[in-house]
């Protein structure tokens, strides 16, 4: 009956509808191509779950699930501009099911020009990948932490009571770093940057301890002090990051680990 039950739930929560608005995207600007090709690369619609240029990838999360990632040019055109934001900040498909694995959670800070900016040039990409067969690999943990809570499906997991920070002020180093430590750092590290348990990510603490040359020798490489490789941090080797943004990312989690200078 345990079993049944957890099955039955979890089914519950994957074929469910959840609700989440369509809007359209308020910019200042038409959408810039080569930012959007940037924030791709910084948030991991290229080099990330996608594949290095969107071309389909794999995910997985130990003993959790193992998942397929499509091929974007073959999804996007199914999609409108509000309703591709919808999925991205919401985990919403235009069915209404949620997506699974998506990192809607932290995606929901994104800003409505760098999501134009993003949508843009993702719709620029020629269908020069054969598409990907779809597959999802759910075990067991994952059906029994989706029916207890401790884990959820990328409609459960997004706080909609969170500041969208990129639409908020960035007028300077520590507001821009807070912004895109957001947008990056917390799909692994968790809302709070203290650390995710299923991710095996541990708490950002760690770095913001580091000297301003330390940690910046660790968001161009993905290597901690000593060398140690971390492999889910190596995409950082090619994340375009600003200078200034990797110096406002080291501002904020002193800051918001409360780490005295």
């Amino acid at each position: 009956m345990a079993v049944a039950v957890v099955f039955g739930v979890s089914e519950w929560k994957l074929r469910r509808q959840y609700e989440a608005p369509l809007q359209a995207l308020r910019t200042s600007a038409p959408p810039d191509l080569a930012e959007g090709e940037r924030m791709a690369l910084i948030v991991g619609c290229w080099n990330g779950c996608h594949g290095r240029r969107g071309e389909g990838g794999s995910e997985h999360i130990d003993g959790i699930l193992r998942q397929t990632a499509p091929t974007l040019s073959e999804v996007l055109p199914l999609y409108t501009d509000e309703a591709l934001a919808r999925l991205i900040r919401y985990g919403v498909k235009r069915d209404g099911r949620s997506a699974v694995g998506m990192s809607s959670y932290a995606f929901w800070a994104l800003g409505d020009q760098d999501l134009a900016n993003i949508i843009a040039h993702l719709r620029k990409q020629q269908k020069t990948f054969t598409p990907r067969e779809r597959t999802l690999d759910l075990s067991w943990r994952a059906r029994l932490a989706l029916t207890i809570g401790t884990w959820g499906v990328a409609a459960e997991r997004v706080d909609r009571s969170r500041p969208r920070w990129g639409d908020l002020p960035q007028t300077n180093s520590f507001e821009r770093g807070r912004y895109i430590a957001t947008v990056t750092c917390t799909e692994c590290h968790g809302l709070n940057f203290d650390g995710n348990e299923l991710e095996h990510a541990p708490s950002l603490s760690r770095i913001a301890m580091y000297s301003p040359e330390q940690f910046r020798e660790f968001m161009r490489t993905g290597k901690p002090i000593g060398g140690r490789d971390i492999p889910n941090m190596r995409w950082v080797v090619e994340a375009p990051f600003s200078d200034a943004e990797i110096d406002g990312m080291y501002q904020f989690l002193r800051v918001h680990h409360r780490i005295e200078r």
